[in-house]
Order: structure tokens, then C-alpha cells, then sequence
């Protein structure tokens, strides 16, 4: 493979120069024969990339004719070299091949720049895509974590309401829960105390409903629980009452 790789460019050299002498009289300007300058180039580079590679330790330093051929062949690339730089030189103008060779070097850094700049460029959207594919895992993650809650939500409130009892509502349809009934009590009488200045406040509502509050201010009436068929709350008991509260 590495002899083919030299021979390929020794041979794209000598038909590149051999062309360019052939021509170089009869070309307007430089670009009539660009396309042969970049073949003895390609040539070069060929051969340069040949000389030393994919031989043994013992192919590289103990070959003397494998030595004498790698000296012929880079003897005839300077000889090339520097008879296409006369010819050229001498055609279009005595700095005419190094403006080739600065071109060239330009080019050169300019597509290793833009591989460069493609390199960072898919490197970031590597990265972009990596941080995308992260915050989709954090999203799945966190979705996941929600419909667990969820279901476990959901199995308790299952669970709670099977074993929930009946309400209130329903207890009062069956008769298991008595509902209070309220009327309005209206005060009837007041005993005051002499001693704390508080009044015994006796009120009366529904079907002799009886309610006594010990209070300064009797208000005039309030919903009071029914409890029909009661007894007036007696003075004595009252005054007795109001008695204890002031001891």
C-alpha cells in the first residue's frame, strides 16, 4: 500500500510538471494550468505521506536499498519543485510561486479552521442534545413520580371511601341521629343579683320551651334548642344560683 501511495505520486508529480511545461506558453494566466499545480501537490503529499510508513523497524533502518529509493524519490520531488517554480516564476513574475504556495497555506488553514469550527459546532450540538435528553429524563422522571403519587392517592381515597361510613344525612333518614330543632326563646323574666350584678335571664319558646342564661345583659330572644314540654326553671334555684356565683 505505501509503495503504491509513492508511486502514485511520483507519477501524479511528472505528469503535472510535464503537462505545465508543455502549456505554460500558450495559458492566458495562472488558472489555465491551476488544476495540474494542485495534482503535483496531491502528488506530493502522496509521497510524503508514503515515505517511512507501514514498513518494519528493520524496512526503515536496515533496507539500504529501501533507504537509496527514499533518497531518489524526495531528489526527484526537489528537482520537480523547483523546476515548476522556474518555469512558473518565469512565465507569470518572480514572486508568482510563492503567492501559490502562500494561497495554498491559506486555504490550507482555512479548511482546517472550518473543520475545526464543524467539530466545536457538532460538539455543541452533542451537548445540546445530550442536555435536551436529560431534562426529557428528568421530565419523564418527574411525570412518573406524579402518577405514583397519584395512584397511591387514589388507592387510599379508594380505600378510605369503602370503609367511610354513612353520613350524617343518612344517619338522620334511619333514625340513628336524633337532628335538633331550634325555636325562638324570648326572655319571660329577669332576677338580678344584688351581689355580682348579674341577671338570672329566664326564656320561653315552643310548646313550653324553657332556657335560663345567667348573663349582664339579657338579650331580648335567640334560638334556643325545642325541648317541649318543660318545666319554668324556679326562682329560688335561680337566686341560689346566682348566690353560688358570687362566692
Amino acid at each position: 500500500m505505501v509503495v503504491a501511495e509513492i508511486l502514485t505520486g511520483i507519477a501524479l508529480v511528472q505528469k503535472s510538471v510535464e503537462f505545465i511545461k508543455s502549456n505554460i506558453n500558450t495559458v492566458q494566466d495562472i488558472s489555465g494550468i491551476a488544476k495540474q499545480i494542485d495534482g503535483f501537490f496531491l502528488g506530493e503529499e502522496q509521497m510524503n505521506k508514503g515515505q517511512g510508513k507501514g514498513m518494519s523497524i528493520a524496512e526503515q533502518f536496515g533496507s539500504v536499498e529501501k533507504s537509496a529509493d527514499d533518497f531518489i524519490n524526495r531528489k526527484l520531488l526537489e528537482e520537480k519543485r523547483e523546476e515548476l517554480k522556474f518555469i512558473i516564476n518565469m512565465r507569470f513574475g518572480p514572486t508568482t510561486w510563492d503567492q501559490i504556495l502562500a494561497e495554498r497555506a491559506e486555504r490550507i488553514n482555512k479548511a482546517k479552521e472550518a473543520h475545526r469550527q464543524q467539530r466545536i459546532k457538532a460538539r455543541q450540538q452533542q451537548d445540546e442534545i445530550m442536555e435536551i435528553i436529560k431534562w426529557v429524563g428528568y421530565t419523564f422522571i418527574g411525570v412518573g413520580l406524579m402518577l405514583g403519587v397519584l395512584v397511591v392517592a387514589v388507592k387510599a381515597f379508594a380505600y378510605e371511601y369503602k370503609s367511610k361510613d354513612y353520613t350524617y344525612q343518612q344517619k338522620i333518614w334511619q333514625g340513628k341521629i336524633q337532628q335538633k330543632k331550634y325555636t325562638t326563646c324570648r326572655l319571660k323574666k329577669r332576677v338580678k343579683s344584688q351581689v355580682t350584678g348579674q341577671q338570672a335571664c329566664i326564656y320561653q319558646g315552643g310548646n313550653k320551651t324553657f332556657e335560663m342564661m345567667i348573663e349582664k345583659n339579657c338579650p331580648k330572644q335567640y334560638k334556643c334548642i325545642y325541648n317541649p314540654d318543660g318545666e319554668e326553671p324556679d326562682i329560688d334555684k335561680v337566686m341560689e344560683s346566682l348566690r353560688s356565683i358570687a362566692k
